[in-house]
């Protein structure tokens, strides 16, 4: 296994010191022939010891409780942990019982799964349960243990268990699935970041669909999100439509780069759809302005997970103006778009419409979406005023030309700006100037 020269650097200290072991993600990302990104250190060395021998990389005593420092080489942080074994099924991870131990096996077997249950000294690989090599060998997930009791440790590690399935290329048990689910509630427990955080990778992965069918499936999505419920086996009832509300999401989802604006955007687009169906007289299902429902929808659940105003915002810009067949003038819609998504925004949108448009009953029709598309292009190329700042006119001016200073102006503005999206012609100093004395004119 190749170690550069700052892990060997470490290895040699601690085990100039004492023991001192690599393990985790390296250890396991390494053998399944992936690309090792953090590399996380055990040993047996007293904490005090621990962070003189360091003294040199500015240790942090990141969990004093837990014996964990944190060092910095080369602009690289590394984790160096006392080896453990922990005791009992805690009640509070702060209050965790914990147990040092100097027998690297014992620090093993309190691991989550069997491929996390392997260190390296340098030269001699360590296995802490008796399938970690050959699950590591066939690319299976499995818990080290009862699945119960490293639930009940820690219920984080049954999202943990999906995500490691939604970015890697592992396999699954079925019996394993089943026992899992069986403690979902547990999941309540739990820290909204800490859900936020493994949800997030879980979107973001390459087998998303998949895990996130078993988690509809199983019942665990709607613990996370308890709206999630409603649209689960939605029929839709609409000849448009060939899958029920959950499967379109899931479906569209496919369709998406692994990022985690686009995928939440997809995600929520159509959320708020079993809240607002209504049967025609025709037999057919409507959703009127579910698009207006799902962007509050978004905004209100990924408040509840503490996501930041920026990409709750961003998702509510996306959801809330994802039904673009009711545009009269497209291009001033797309110059309003500009407006108030940013250009990596846009495209996400444009990614989003797709997606949409993807996973409706064939035949798929996109020749709108390229026209949109194709404007945008235009636009951005020809560097046509899409805010008011790109107008030819200041407030400054408007007030030179005996408007009052207040909201008026503003008003004024952004009347403008609506002639200019629909007449770009009209941006010209002299132009906007008789637009706004018209517009004062026929407000007096």
């Amino acid at each position: 296994m190749y170690l550069d020269r700052n892990i060997k650097l470490i290895l040699d200290i601690l085990q100039k010191n004492g023991k001192g072991y690599i393990v985790g993600g390296y250890v396991r990302d390494a053998l399944l022939g992936l690309e090792p990104k953090d590399c996380d250190f055990v040993t047996d060395i007293e904490y005090e010891k621990l962070l003189n021998i360091f003294s040199e990389y500015s240790p942090k005593e990141i969990g004093k409780h837990f014996g964990i420092i944190q060092i910095k080489i080369d602009g690289v942080h590394y984790e160096i942990a006392k080896m453990r074994q922990d005791k009992g099924i805690p009640k509070d991870r702060k209050e965790q019982e914990i147990e040092f131990t100097k027998n690297i096996y014992e620090d093993l077997k309190r691991r989550d799964f069997t491929i996390n249950a392997i260190a390296f000294d340098g030269e001699k690989f360590y296995c802490g349960d008796s399938d970690s090599q050959k699950d590591i060998e066939s690319k299976t997930l499995r818990f080290v243990g009862e699945c119960k009791k490293r639930i009940e440790e820690d219920p984080l590690r049954i999202l943990r268990y999906f995500r490691f399935l939604a970015t890697k290329d592992l396999k699954h048990l079925d019996e394993d699935v089943e026992e899992i689910s069986k403690y979902r509630e547990l999941l309540q427990n739990l820290s909204v970041e800490r859900i936020r955080e493994e949800f997030d990778k879980i979107i973001t992965g390459k087998n998303t669909y998949n895990i996130l069918k078993i988690l509809s499936d199983k019942k665990i999505l709607e613990i996370i999100i308890p709206e999630w419920k409603e649209c689960r086996g939605f029929n839709q009832r609409n000849i448009h439509h060939i899958y029920t509300v959950d499967e379109h999401i899931l479906q569209a989802l496919k369709e998406t780069d692994m990022d985690l604006i686009t995928r939440l955007a997809i995600f929520f687009h159509d959320i708020g759809k079993p809240k607002c169906f209504s049967l025609g007289e025709d037999g057919k299902g409507h959703f009127y302005n579910h698009e207006l429902i799902s962007a509050e929808m978004a905004k209100e659940i990924m408040g509840r997970l503490r996501y930041d105003k920026n990409s709750i915002e961003k998702v509510y810009r996306i959801i809330q103006y994802h039904l673009v067949y009711r545009i009269d003038n497209e291009e001033k819609f797309i110059k309003k778009m500009m407006n108030r998504l940013e250009k990596e925004d846009m495209l996400r949108y444009f990614q989003v419409l797709r997606a949409d448009r993807k996973t409706h009953r064939p035949p798929y029709n996109f020749e709108q979406i390229e026209r949109l598309e194709k404007l945008y292009q235009d636009i951005v190329e020809k560097n046509l005023p899409i805010s008011i700042k790109d107008l030819n006119i200041s407030g400054k001016e408007l007030l030179e030309n005996g408007f009052k200073q207040g909201k008026n102006i503003g008003e004024v503005l952004k009347y403008l700006l609506n002639q200019v999206l629909e007449y770009p012609e009209y941006n010209t100093q002299e132009q906007l100037l008789k637009l706004a004395l018209e517009y004062k004119k026929g407000r007096e």
